[in-house]
């Protein structure tokens, strides 16, 4: 489980993030759901780091796609976790 400092850290990112959203115009729904998306994924990739297992992003979208994630669904999370690989670039 994430301890505090990482949880604080990762909540400091995803802020920075919606920001950085909002200056690209996102409309705010996507804004919404994107932030959402990422730190969903981010948490669980810690997870699995913490396990020692796959933590890639197909690793994630194979897994939802077990649980009942469709096409329209995993497509709207890799255009979620793509916009914040973006940001990444922009903000480093």
């Amino acid at each position: 489980m994430m301890n505090r400092v990482g949880s604080a850290a990762l909540e400091a990112t995803i802020a920075s993030f919606i920001v950085w959203l909002a200056r690209q115009r996102a409309p705010l729904p996507g804004r919404c759901h994107s932030s959402t998306t990422v730190e969903r994924f981010l948490r669980w990739q810690q997870v699995q780091r913490d396990l020692g297992t796959d933590h890639t992003e197909d690793s994630y979208c194979a897994q939802l796609r077990r649980t009942g994630a469709g096409d329209a669904e995993v497509a709207t999370i890799h255009a979620a976790i793509d916009q914040f690989r973006r940001y990444l670039r922009t903000a480093s």
